[in-house]
């Protein structure tokens, strides 16, 4: 037994070693160590580990367990930007704004069956009744079933202020990232747009009852999977033969988080040094790609508030698509703000949910 348990040790030295390379993720750029953002995204996994090696050694009653618990109480912080368990919720108030995001993947146009259900998606609306809408992947590619949505969009909602990444287009349809406001936008424009395609962030300022406030949407750089990637995922999680594993598709796999890693870090640092320069109180919304111990969540959080950590329930992923469910889509504002109702609401024609929440100010 004494064998077993120093084998047992090394392994735990190296989990834990691994656990605060994870810590340290959302402090170092992948533009500089682009190796650790990895041990960011395998944090829960990481974690979880961790934790059995501490249930371990205290069924052994082996002082070596206060390696563990030590190192697991450094980092035990990051549990709530994973896990609530409780939910806050306000009365009506006139102070109040009912905020939503949401990556609308095109409306389902790219899945082959085409699925969607307009109505579970305008009912959902009507019910959230919002203040603000921040839409990422909204682009109108002219098919029979994106069309249909947007010109019902356009309709209930021709009464908001409307602003997109390409100026002055009333039909923001046409590149990805748009808000919807009832309040009036003194100015609006692009905060970057690093990146080819739609993965870029605009910004405009609203003039509320109270006062003025700087809106951010961004859809941080995406990774791009491939069918093959899908493919080659589906084999390791179900335990195929690792003669059927294309290795070199995990390899591809390893190389798209890498650059996209890397992608993200530039775009926010541009947007964290915006945000940091805004003469208003900020709200920032969008589809960051990206876990909440992530490079990428920590600079645009800063000492904001996350909606989900203030008044959110449960483990909350909002990425449901083929991959790994994660957090990825966040509504930060500023600490001034309170936050309640924040809800996530799944449709059936995206891969991600949409979320909602009520600031108070």
């Amino acid at each position: 037994m004494k064998y077993i348990n120093k084998i047992v040790f090394i392994i735990n030295i190296i989990a834990l070693v691994a656990l605060i390379g994870s810590y340290l993720a959302p402090y170092i750029s992948p533009a500089v160590w682009w190796q650790v953002a990895f041990l960011g995204l395998a944090f829960p996994f990481i974690f979880i580990v961790n934790l059995c090696f501490v249930v371990y050694w205290l069924l052994q009653w082996d002082i070596r367990i206060w390696y563990a618990i030590v190192v697991l109480l450094l980092g035990s912080f990051h549990i709530y930007h994973f896990i609530q368990f409780g939910t806050q919720k306000t009365e009506q108030t006139n102070n109040r704004i009912n905020v939503v995001s949401f990556n609308t993947h095109n409306f389902g146009v790219f899945e082959a069956d085409n699925i969607y259900d307009s109505s579970v998606f305008f009912n959902t609306l009507r019910d959230l009744k919002p203040d603000i809408m921040c839409f990422q992947e909204f682009v109108d590619t002219r098919t029979d079933v994106d069309t249909k949505m947007y010109k019902q969009l356009f309709k209930e909602y021709k009464h908001l202020y409307k602003v997109n990444v390409d100026d002055n287009d009333s039909n923001p349809t046409g590149y990805s990232v748009s808000i919807f406001t009832k309040f009036k936008i003194l100015e609006s424009g692009v905060v970057e747009r690093v990146n080819a395609g739609g993965n870029c962030s605009i910004y405009c300022d609203l003039v509320t009852d109270k006062d003025t406030i700087r809106v951010v949407n961004t859809h941080l750089k995406s990774i791009s999977f491939q069918q093959k990637d899908f493919e080659t995922f589906t084999e390791l999680k179900n335990g195929d033969n690792q003669s059927k594993v294309d290795f070199r598709s995990v390899k591809g796999i390893f190389a798209r988080l890498k650059y996209a890693f890397v992608a993200r870090s530039k775009q926010v640092d541009i947007i964290k040094n915006f945000i940091d320069y805004s003469p208003y109180k900020v709200i920032i919304c969008g589809d960051f790609n990206d876990s909440p111990t992530s490079y990428s969540y920590n600079m645009l959080r800063g000492d904001k508030k996350d909606a989900f950590v203030e008044s959110g329930s449960g483990i909350s992923p909002t990425y449901i698509g083929k991959m790994p469910n994660f957090r990825i889509d966040y509504i930060l504002c500023d600490k001034s703000f309170e936050v309640f109702n924040y809800k996530p609401q799944k449709l059936n024609f995206s891969d991600h949910k949409l979320i909602s929440a009520t600031l108070v100010y």
